[in-house]
């Protein structure tokens, strides 16, 4: 019996251990479940001057984050359950990022972050797109895929520049060059930006694509990830220019990156956090472009726009013109919504950077290969930008405007009202080039399908295109249009913007705005069903100057509606 009474013990003392342990130990339910609030960190982040305040701390990959206090300490509550190895990254503008290995204390190594040295090296080389893609591969492909990686080679731009058309004959006019033969313009300031940080002269197109001079075509990694801040400057076409921070590594292949993570802390990368990567005055650099009036030439921009407007626009006097305004228009809008607008905070990465459906499975990642294995941060997709910087497509032009058609019988008359609103664009529509354009065309038929004629009401101009209507010639449909319209000092309408000496008409869709429009049409039969389509087209060059250039004029349905 006494052996009997030993083993049963033992045993019964074996069972209360297990459920001790189990008890200590949470299971995967319990780490999953929404009690737990998963392991808190502490520690401090230094410098070689001292504590680091206001620093962001956080897991690797975690959306949420601590600041520093003026000692350079923190407490971190992480998502993840305590474990053996958390890797607690800090980061600030100014430093380079850096972290530490948390274990199940809680405590944390001191993370030292060293500052950025600014010490700019303009004979610096850019490194080729064709590195960064061997680590961030889905980013590169669409970055490469999107316009923005051929700025420099774009036919349209070089046919602009020199006087070309699509089969490259000389002298068809607009043509900077024609009219600026000794000249060679600032064209390279946004369309090859790392020719012009690395060459102090002007340059045309063609040579900045030369093998010996150029950087690479189009807005590379490099130059863009090279950017430190951006600051007022007007001698620059757009107001604004980068303070770049060219650095290349006195030891190893590490790689200086100004970049929006905070939590990258890998070999390659020397990656110092910046926020100004994700702020709309990134994008203000080349998506805005002032030009002076030749020969001491003034306009009155009052008889265009509002004063809101004209402040917005932050012309320095009346001798230079607003040619693009895309960040302005932007900003315009952001500074009058309310604090509790949803819309606040909404900025141009927002939809220019964004996911979309059809890019599922949406990343986790920002590397591929060895280097995901290596060095890789899980994220939530909402905290990648996908780089496809995708701008007047059908896809972003579908979803900016939206459209509604009333209409009623009086009589013999057919009134029409439509509305359009710009819905989701977060400037003005349609926004950047002069050139592009948005155009109402209405299409009334009565029950025999035949037109009827319409006695009140706006028609589209001619440079809608005089032709055919089956080619895409609307001039003289009943209709709309909504554009900038840039004039030179004869008069002429639709000139390059070195031609122009004013705004002739600016009549796009601000964000949010609802545009009523009224139409009128006589009906023969009072008792008749007639029927109306309206439908918002976009084009992205005006005919006329599509016809001289031999450039197809590719349209864009955006929405339509019938009544």
């Amino acid at each position: 019996m006494t052996g009997k009474k030993f083993i049963f013990m033992a045993f019964a003392l074996f069972i209360i251990f297990l459920i001790i342990v189990i008890i200590r130990e949470p299971s995967s339910a319990q780490n999953s479940g929404k009690k737990y609030k998963g392991a808190v960190l502490q520690g401090r982040v230094l410098s070689p001057y001292g504590p680091v305040e206001n620093a962001r701390v956080r897991v690797a990959g975690e959306e949420g984050y601590a600041l520093t206090d003026k000692q350079g300490r923190y407490v971190l509550q992480a998502a993840h359950p305590p474990a053996a190895r958390l890797r607690v990254t800090a980061g600030k503008e100014g430093y380079f990022n850096n972290g530490q290995i948390g274990g199940r204390s809680g405590n944390v190594g001191d993370i030292s972050l060293n500052p950025v040295f600014l010490n700019d090296r303009s004979d610096y080389r850019f490194i080729s797109p064709v590195t960064c893609a061997q680590c961030h591969v889905k980013l590169s492909q669409y970055w490469d895929r999107s316009k923005m990686a051929h700025t420099t080679s774009n036919p349209k731009v070089l046919d602009m520049f020199y006087g070309t058309d699509a089969f490259n004959r000389p002298g068809i006019g607009p043509g900077y060059r024609l009219d600026n033969p000794k000249s060679n313009g600032n064209c390279v300031t946004c369309h090859a930006p790392s020719v012009a940080a690395s060459s102090p002269w002007s340059q045309d197109l063609k040579t900045a694509l030369q093998p010996n001079r150029a950087e690479w075509d189009g807005i590379s990694c490099d130059y863009c990830h090279k950017i430190r801040k951006v600051i007022s400057d007007k001698s620059k076409p757009s107001g604004m220019t980068a303070v770049l921070e060219r650095q290349a590594s006195t030891r190893g292949p590490s790689i200086l990156v100004f970049g929006p993570y905070d939590d990258v802390v890998v070999p390659p990368m020397a990656a110092t956090y910046n926020p100004v990567f994700n702020q709309g005055k990134f994008c203000s650099l080349c998506h805005s472009h002032y030009e002076k009036i030749g020969k001491s030439g003034n306009w009155d921009p009052g008889q265009v726009y509002s004063d809101s407007e004209r402040k917005g626009f932050a012309l320095k006097d009346n001798t230079f013109l607003p040619i693009q305004t895309t960040y302005q228009e932007w900003k315009q809008w952001q500074d009058q919504l309310s604090p509790d607008d949803p819309n606040k905070g909404k900025k141009c990465q927002d939809c220019h950077m964004s996911w979309r459906k059809e890019m599922l499975p949406y990343d986790n990642y920002v590397v591929e290969g060895m280097a995901r294995n290596m060095w890789a941060s899980y994220r939530s997709p909402k905290n990648i930008r996908p780089h496809h910087f995708d701008g007047g497509t059908e896809t972003q032009l579908k979803t900016a405007l939206s459209m509604e058609v009333e209409g009623e019988i009086e009589e013999r008359r057919l009134k029409l009202n439509v509305f359009i609103t710009n819905t989701n664009g977060g400037h003005w529509v349609p926004t950047g080039e002069p050139m592009r354009s948005v155009m109402l065309l209405l299409r009334v038929f009565d029950s025999n399908n035949k037109p009827l004629k319409m006695i009140k009401g706006s028609r589209l101009p001619e440079w809608a295109g005089v032709g055919k209507v089956e080619a895409g010639n609307y001039a003289g449909l009943p209709g709309a249009v909504f554009a900038k319209v840039l004039q030179d000092k004869e008069g002429n309408l639709h000139v390059p913007f070195w031609k122009a000496t004013r705004i002739a008409s600016d009549s796009r869709i601000r964000p949010k705005d609802t545009l009523t429009l009224t139409f009128e049409f006589a009906m023969d039969d009072p008792e008749d069903e007639p029927t109306a389509e309206a439908e918002l087209i976009y084009r992205p060059v005006i005919i006329p100057w599509a016809k001289k250039k031999n450039w197809p004029v590719k349209d864009i349905s955006i929405t339509s509606s019938a009544w």
